[in-house]
């Protein structure tokens, strides 16, 4: 070995390389340690932000089935009533027509003012 080595790895130079060594050994390691438990925080914080996603969407989505109902409820309902409304309309149309039917059946038709036959066509 050349004199200027030998001179530069003295006995405490030699173990503050060591020393160095060890310690840049030691801040890889702690790096890598960081590394790994900043892993695991990723991870725990996917599965809790996947879980927290799942329950809303359960939970919008049960609130949505319920939502559903309710609208097809009350579609059927207002068919219903449209149904019913319908009905009475036409009944009312009916008995518009039969009323006709029976005033243009009484004799004397043309005749000025209401008589008894008349006037018991009225809706009472």
């Amino acid at each position: 070995m050349p004199a200027w080595l030998i001179g530069l790895f003295s006995k405490q130079t030699a173990t503050m390389v060591l020393v160095a060594a060890l310690l840049a050994a030691g801040g890889v390691a702690a790096r890598m340690a960081v590394g790994k438990v900043s892993n695991l925080i990723d991870d725990r914080v996917a599965a809790a932000k996947a879980e927290r996603d799942a329950y809303w969407r359960a939970d919008v989505a049960e609130a949505n089935a319920a939502l559903s109902g309710a609208i097809a409820e009350l579609a059927r309902q207002a068919m219903r009533a449209d149904g019913e409304i319908r009905a009475a309309e036409a009944a009312a149309l009916n008995q518009l027509k039969q009323m006709e039917e029976d005033n243009a059946a009484l004799p004397d038709g043309d005749r000025c003012g209401l008589g008894a036959r008349r006037v018991q066509l009225l809706p009472k």
